[in-house]
């Protein structure tokens, strides 16, 4: 019966992304302008040298990874399938649900408050208004969240537009904003108290300050194989839109943080609105604060929104499939498995709606507003959740070359065996890091380096509040999701999926 309910689930597929909609879907996937500002602000401009250095020891080793396995292994659901070909059904789970609601959370989280700093930054600041205040900021932030949540369960078909037209602007809204940095420093010259460019010197401190924020905007290559089975040929075109969005991910972060460092003072970045301020700065630095000024920042305002929109719902899109997977398989309850007759994964969809509409009311009607260090928390959260679902993906593509030695590789990591574990090696340890300096933050600073670190200055709040909202959730997140593995085997108790069932049809032998 479960081998049935899956093809029955499959069967409403369509086949529909091709090699340019993955460029842009990963363009859209990566490119994470909300988080952007975080890292300018930690970073400061180490923040440029790192994302250099990461290019070779993180994206580079990631991206060849995920070109392998989604194009050797194209079968829907992605991640999820390829960790459970690997190593079963429990670190699957745990690895899907990792996967899919980090981004629940993102959505109602972070992105929701990025959404209303920007309407309070261009539309009120600059007016003269203030804030719009908790509940229209609320009411705004649920109506992002389930504008997402609309995309994501109409027809890929149509769907799909988001991550193109999300892609675009992204560049648009990037190179738009570093013509106006060029043109500020052509005219007033470098602001007063900006971050210094000997700070491009990198520090092991720096280091550490940065990490958790470049991995969280660099993942986001094999989101596309969620879809795996509505792609019209995903081993040829998958290696190729791997290639082709790294490269434009790479330039297009680099000119932003660049113009974020060089626009704004160093005491003033801040994770909620760092990217619309130093728009504001070269705005008005170039315009005035007249109505030419004002008119370019409401034009911006909504070019800044459509792009937290393209970010997410084509994580939704893709998370959601994810995690359907899981269920369809067992390793989750069988109803969140459910496709529309559009192919999309209605239940989970909604279910996401829900929870990112939770936490978009306690940011507003409980906490009523309190952006700044609320957004530094939920970002931590968001970004350790969203690495570490990593960590049991990235070393498959080892375990599945020994499993599945005869299934036809239309990709392979080049350079042989020694390559590949360099490749796993060195993306592993970055999404370890990754998790334990945004968990525990400071302690490698502290213990094992014996420097000073304030959690007050880094995040804006106290230690034991930090720790019990990120720490505390990420077990929760894991304790569900072995709930929902438990649910899922007793409800696939003698009609058990396979491997085989997974993958049937999707990819070739030898």
């Amino acid at each position: 019966m479960a081998e049935a309910e899956l093809r029955q689930e499959k069967a409403k597929l369509q086949k529909v992304l091709k090699r340019w909609d993955l460029v842009f879907f990963s363009v859209c996937a990566i490119i994470g302008l909300d988080a952007i500002s975080g890292l300018a602000k930690f970073g400061l401009w180490q923040a440029v040298t790192w994302l250099v250095v990461f290019v070779f020891i993180f994206l580079l080793p990631y991206g060849l990874i995920s070109a392998e396995l989604a194009s050797t292994f194209p079968a829907e659901g992605g991640m999820y399938t390829w960790v459970r070909m690997a190593y079963g059904k429990l670190p699957a789970g745990i690895t899907s649900m990792l996967y899919w609601i980090a981004n629940a959370i993102w959505i109602g989280g972070t992105l929701a408050g990025a959404t209303i700093a920007s309407i309070n930054s261009f539309y009120m600041h600059p007016n003269g208004h203030g804030d719009l205040g908790w509940l229209p900021s609320m009411v705004i932030g649920l109506i992002f969240v389930w504008v997402n949540i609309a995309i994501a369960v109409i027809s890929l078909r149509q769907g799909k537009w988001a991550a193109n037209i999300g892609a675009y602007v992204k560049a648009i809204a990037v190179i738009f904003f570093s013509i106006l940095v060029v043109a500020f420093l052509i005219k007033q010259g470098l602001p007063a108290g900006h971050a210094p460019i000997s700070g491009l010197k990198p520090s092991v401190t720096g280091f550490l300050a940065v990490i958790g924020s470049i991995v969280f905007l660099l993942v986001g290559f094999e989101l596309e194989s969620g879809a795996s089975e509505e792609m019209v040929n995903p081993q040829r075109d998958v290696p190729v839109g791997v290639l082709r969005s790294g490269v434009i991910t790479m330039v297009l972060y680099i000119m932003v943080v660049a113009g974020i460092l060089i626009a704004l003072p160093e005491k003033t970045l801040n994770n909620a609105s760092g990217f619309t301020n130093a728009f504001q700065a070269v705005n008005q630095g170039v315009f005035g604060t007249g109505g030419g000024a004002k008119f370019l920042g409401y034009i911006f305002a909504v070019i800044i929104i459509l792009t937290l929109i393209g970010s997410g719902s084509v994580w939704i899109l893709g998370s959601c499939r994810v995690q359907a997977m899981a269920a369809l398989d067992g390793a989750a309850p069988r109803i969140l498995g459910r496709f529309s007759k559009q192919g999309t994964p209605i239940a989970m969809a909604i279910l996401s709606g829900i929870i990112g509409s939770f936490f978009v009311i306690y940011i507003f009607a409980v906490l009523k507003g309190s952006l700044t260090s609320f957004f530094s928390v939920m970002l931590a959260l968001a970004l350790s959740t969203a690495v570490l679902c990593y960590l049991f993906s990235l070393p498959a593509v080892i375990t599945l070359r020994k499993k599945f030695p005869d299934v036809k590789r239309p990709f392979r990591v080049p350079g042989g065996p020694v390559v590949l574990w360099l490749c796993v090696i060195l993306s592993e340890i970055c999404v370890v890091l990754t998790g334990f300096t945004l968990l525990w933050p400071g302690f490698i600073d502290k213990y094992l380096l014996g420097q000073s670190y304030s959690i007050e200055d880094s995040w804006g709040v106290a230690r034991g509040y930090f720790e019990k909202v990120t720490l505390g959730t990420f077990i929760a997140i894991v304790l569900v999701a072995v709930v929902f593995w438990a649910w899922g085997r007793l409800e696939s108790k003698g009609a058990e999926t396979t491997t085989e069932d997974l993958i049937e049809g999707a990819v070739v032998e030898e």
